[in-house]
């Protein structure tokens, strides 16, 4: 069993006094000596020979101990030594498992808990992972679910991780009510929403059906989280003495119904907007009647904040101050709004290692990167490098949960951990159209699997699948490209996917049966729909939203700047739907 013991001996010998103890001087607490047994790890120690004994900071000492989770037990004593006294740590190292599998029982509720093969497993580590799916639970309705782990040995070192599920009953939100001088029409209100936004899938039928709605889950998190999103709302429309909060919840059965109370205060008359700060030019805008335009006003935030991440700036923080100005009266307010950009220092990239690509060679991996040892860390490439990984589906989807950023304060070196989880080697499918083959698409079923890993370049096998497909009821998208006019149609190939790292030398598929005409219309659009679509989606879901502190004489809180979208952005995602459309119906 896990334990601390602390044992502060008195000390004392026979040339202090003969009988009772007399009184320790201080000097008999010096310490001569501190020593760590059980380990051969380093273990930063604030406890410092020359020191006088601090019961405290050996206790600050074991806390930090346990905190690495790399022990199982700690145990301090002290000895006597001649004018002082040495301290010994004896701990007992916790044993370290490498996961082989994570295992999630029952597995219907959605659990997205990604680890790679080879993760370093403890009993910390293990217990960490169920309180982070036992969290996930909650915030998705579950409000009394436990989860509970089992760590089962699988092979030597390797083990497989059981979480056990106990989701109890799913409250789900099904009515949010606003309440108060809202000074907004209810539906644009719960349009700003997102953990308690109810979402039609299917308008209703007067008379017949009520429709489909998607009710979310319900949790204490996901309200307060919609609410600084309302308050944000309000803030940006320049009604910055606004109070929202969560009036009542009242849940019956399976049911909540959120009531949330909005006080929306006066509009403010904004005289001027300036932007000012360290590396940033002034800015002095007068906004037209005064009334507060947050999308102008946040796209010059995120142009600052894109350039800031350009030069490698990591730290980057806003804040703005409403002043009310000595015209402003309770009924009819008026303010100059003053934003100060704070840009900390540039970072370099000192080391880029990737971990978990056990098939994948590392220059197949990094050629899909963007960034290199040595270039400022600019963190809208290291993103989109992020989503090369991705669009290449060698690895489960990475995030930034899965890129870890190691900083140096004081060289301004930044290095970066990559951690990849492989899909899996093989896969089948099943497919078939929504409605007539000759619109929709032919039957499909298929089975595919990675060629194991050898070779270099071009001739690296793992990036190449095999597969054997059965098409029925196939009727061309493009007449004329030669394919055989049969019910069933089987197909052997030999695939490379498209990666970005690998640009012309990927996206093709050699398959004999169908012909050269197919094979090169094939390669053409793949490569057209894989480089035509960034193009048109531009940089959307890539840069994350810019956190604003708003400063009023009564109260703090944030407004939250998304990015822009981009110019003619509905024609553009029109265009880029319509190309994925006529990839997929010609089966590529």
């Amino acid at each position: 069993m896990r334990g601390i013991f602390l044992s502060t001996l008195l000390l004392a010998s026979a040339a202090f006094a003969e009988g009772p103890v007399a009184p320790v001087e201080s000097s008999s607490l010096m310490i001569k000596s501190v020593r760590v047994a059980g380990t051969s790890t380093t273990v930063d120690l604030k406890t410092q020979v020359g020191q006088l004994f601090d019961v405290a900071t050996v206790q600050g000492d074991v806390h930090r101990m346990w905190s690495t989770g790399r022990f199982d037990d700690i145990r301090v004593d002290t000895k006597p030594q001649e004018d002082g006294t040495a301290v010994v740590f004896t701990v007992v190292e916790m044993p370290q498992y490498l996961l082989h599998n994570l295992k999630v029982e029952p597995s219907t509720f959605g659990l997205q808990m990604n680890l790679p093969e080879g993760t370093p497993i403890t009993q910390l580590r293990a217990h960490q992972i169920a309180n982070q799916a036992q969290e996930s639970l909650r915030s998705d309705g579950f409000r009394t679910a436990t989860v509970d782990y089992d760590i089962v040995p699988f092979l030597g070192q390797k083990v497989d991780l059981h979480l056990n599920i106990d989701a109890g009953e799913r409250i789900r939100v099904k009515q949010v009510e606003f309440t108060g001088d809202t000074a907004f029409d209810p539906k644009e209100l719960r349009s700003t929403l997102h953990a308690l936004k109810i979402k039609r899938v299917m308008p209703p039928i007067p008379g017949v059906w009520n429709g489909w709605l998607l009710y979310p889950g319900y949790s204490p998190e996901s309200v307060q989280g919609d609410m600084a999103l309302l308050r944000s709302f309000y803030m940006s429309k320049g009604y910055f003495d606004a109070t929202v909060k969560a009036d009542d919840v009242q849940i019956a059965q399976k049911a909540a119904h959120v009531k949330i109370q909005v006080q929306a205060g006066q509009l403010y008359h904004v005289r001027t907007a300036q932007v000012s700060g360290n590396g940033v030019p002034t800015q002095v805008v007068h906004p037209l009647n005064g009334i507060m335009r947050s999308t102008n006003y946040c796209s010059t935030l995120m142009a600052s904040k894109r350039q800031a991440e350009h030069e490698g700036i990591l730290d980057f923080t806003v804040n703005m101050q409403v002043q009310p100005t000595a015209e402003s009266t309770p009924d009819a307010p008026e303010a100059n709004l003053a934003t100060t950009i704070d840009r900390g220092s540039p970072y370099r990239i000192g080391r880029i290692e990737f971990k978990g690509n056990r098939h994948f060679s590392e220059a197949a991996v990094r050629g899909n990167f963007l960034l290199d040892e040595g270039d400022l860390l600019d963190e809208h490439l290291l993103r989109k490098s992020m989503a090369r990984l991705n669009e290449a589906n060698m690895f489960q989807p990475i995030n930034e949960h899965s890129t870890i950023l190691h900083t140096d304060p004081t060289t301004h070196i930044a290095d970066i951990d990559v951690r990849l989880m492989e899909r899996k080697r093989g896969a089948w499918n099943l497919s078939g159209p929504v409605g007539p083959a000759s619109v929709a698409g032919p039957l499909e079923a298929s089975i595919h699997s990675r060629l194991p890993a050898w070779g270099r370049g071009l001739l690296e096998a793992s990036t190449y699948t095999v597969s054997l497909t059965m098409f029925a009821f196939v009727h061309p998208l493009i007449p004329g490209i030669g394919l055989p006019k049969i019910p069933f149609l089987p197909i052997a190939a030999l695939n490379r996917p498209y990666t970005p790292g690998e640009g012309w030398k990927s996206g093709f598929m050699i398959a004999p049966q169908l012909g050269w005409e197919y094979i090169v219309m094939g390669y053409g659009l793949t490569q057209l729909r894989h480089r035509l679509t960034p193009v048109l989606t531009g940089d959307r879901g890539l840069q994350p939203e810019l956190a604003v502190t708003v400063e009023t004489p009564k109260s703090q809180t944030t407004m939250f700047c998304q990015p822009p979208p981009p110019r003619l952005y509905p024609v553009r995602n029109a265009l880029a739907m319509a190309l994925g459309f006529v990839a997929s119906m010609s089966g590529l």
